[in-house]
């Protein structure tokens, strides 16, 4: 997307403006096509384009903000555009009422309008130009009326008989039924050359299981790791963690040619584990009208616990490099004592060392360090006294009740800083008001986090002999490796032998 226009140019710049209503894989795949048309007229007419605006799955028609569109109105009326180049009319609007508008401001700033589709230009100065460009969005919102008038009704009665909508699958859904349906592969093939395989139906109602339970172990993950979403991210990549579109074979495309998969991004994690879907329930319309439809994957509290993490403002979402080794940045230097080790690139030959990042003291070879300490916290792991050092059951507590309090602790801060600008109150009044409102809200996040969250020692539990707990350690990330050894252990690192690990240089005090 083009950086905003600072200034005017000597001469206006042309630009164009591509928008999609859906875009349920969040790929863009809509608008860079459009953008790439546009990009390609712009040239074909000798306008080629110097700046872009672009809305991503936002309607026309509903009436929602579109931010792209009211920044293209904005530099239009500062006479930063010369011209405007759109798919077609009802990629700017669908409304006839917008429509005028858009014509009054483009005539009052001399700006032209073209549309690939028109293969042309709306002469907006002729009644004729005028009235092409309104009957061209006069159709489009009558369609789009009744269009979105069976659409709705059609998912309506789906969502109350919990059947799914259609469309992509969504990750953790999708159970196999055993029976297959005919599909045809060049559905715009002549009927004679059209082709058609037999592909599995699903039952979109019910987990797929594997799926599911990647998804409870990111709920897992980020409940204890304080929303680390870097660290979750990494152990899905080390893992190899597939998404729907990898897992089901499907071939993206990007401006009509076929691109990579781009993986796992915190944007997806975060809607999955947020969508009230995760839950079990049915939506309508951004409402929930059908309650536990579905089996839930993860239950209602601990998605609402995610919603008030991952919507904390004071999280660290760039907390700098993952973490890849056990201990680094948590034990303690032998040397300063208040110095924590780092792990830090040695020579080809030696490798990984553990140092202090107080003192630069240490040098202990880091994969031998983490062998050593895994086998021990194993072995912790595996005794039968492992749930002493578990905490009892979390007390039950309202968690959408709790979430309603910080909403209306956040609208009581909003409130106050809208009286001191109208100078109803002093400054020194305002901040005891964002002070004791950030108080109470930090208080209650942590209520939510320790009713939600789980010790990551209870998998442990009936792992009763060492080769048992071991092969639950193999299972979990490095941020659940880290996690544990945080809870059971204090470490502090002396100076070691260079090729070779002494025990005796690891001084460990078990927790508990």
């Amino acid at each position: 997307m083009a950086s905003p226009i600072t200034k005017p140019p000597a001469e206006g710049i042309n630009v164009d403006y591509a928008r999609v209503s859906d875009d349920d894989r969040g790929t863009a795949e809509g608008v860079d096509s459009q953008h790439a048309d546009n990009e390609e007229f712009g040239e074909e007419i000798g306008r080629p384009l110097t700046g872009t605006y672009q809305d991503n799955s936002l309607s026309a028609f509903t009436g929602r903000e579109r931010p792209e569109f009211q920044r293209l109105l904005a530099d239009v009326a500062a006479g930063l555009i010369a011209a405007v180049i759109v798919w077609h009319a009802d990629r700017l609007t669908r409304d006839v009422r917008e429509g005028l508008d858009i014509v009054d401001l483009f005539r009052a700033q001399g700006v032209r309008l073209y549309s690939v589709q028109k293969g042309g230009e709306y002469l907006l100065s002729r009644a004729s130009g005028r009235a092409e460009f309104i009957n061209d969005i006069n159709a489009a919102q009558k369609e789009s009326g009744h269009k979105g008038e069976r659409v709705s009704l059609a998912r309506k009665r789906q969502a109350r008989m919990g059947a799914h909508g259609g469309g992509i699958r969504r990750f953790g859904w999708g159970a196999p039924t055993g029976r297959v349906r005919s599909k045809c592969t060049n559905p715009k093939a002549p009927l004679d050359e059209r082709e058609y395989v037999d592909v599995p139906v699903l039952d979109m109602t019910q987990h797929r299981e594997d799926e599911a339970e990647e998804i409870r172990n990111w709920a897992e993950e980020l409940l204890a790791t304080k929303g680390n979403m870097a660290q979750l991210l990494a152990g899905i990549r080390e893992r190899g963690v597939k998404t729907v579109s990898e897992a089901d074979g499907r071939t993206l495309k990007r401006g009509g040619r076929e691109v990579a998969h781009g993986g796992w991004d915190s944007r997806t994690i975060t809607r999955i584990l947020t969508s009230p879907r995760v839950s079990g329930h049915v939506v309508h319309q951004g409402q929930i009208i059908k309650w536990n439809a579905w089996p839930a994957i993860i239950p209602e509290e601990t998605r609402q616990a995610l919603i008030t993490l991952l919507e904390d403002p004071a999280r660290v979402t760039t907390p700098g490099n993952t973490p890849k080794w056990l201990v680094s940045k948590y034990a303690t230097c032998g040397y300063c004592v208040t110095g924590v080790v780092t792990a830090r690139g040695g020579s080809r030959s030696k490798g990984t060392t553990y140092r202090c990042n107080t003192c630069h003291k240490g040098n202990q070879l880091a994969a031998l360090v983490d062998e050593y300490i895994a086998s021990v916290a194993v072995e912790r792991l595996s005794r039968d006294d492992l749930v002493d050092l578990i905490k009892p059951p979390k007390p039950d507590l309202d968690v959408v009740g709790l979430r309603a309090e910080i909403t209306e602790l956040t609208r009581s801060k909003t409130e106050a800083a809208q009286s001191y600008a109208r100078r109803k109150i002093s400054l020194a009044v305002l901040e005891t008001v964002e002070a004791d409102t950030d108080k109470q809200i930090t208080e209650i996040r942590s209520k939510i986090a320790e009713a939600t969250s789980s010790s990551p020692l209870a998998d442990f539990l009936d792992a009763d002999t060492f080769e048992a707990a071991f092969e639950v350690w193999q299972s979990k990330s490095i941020g659940r490796r880290r996690e544990i050894v945080r809870l059971i252990m204090d470490i502090t690192l002396d100076k070691g032998a260079p090729y070779h690990l002494d025990p005796a240089t690891v001084r460990i005090a078990p927790k508990g």
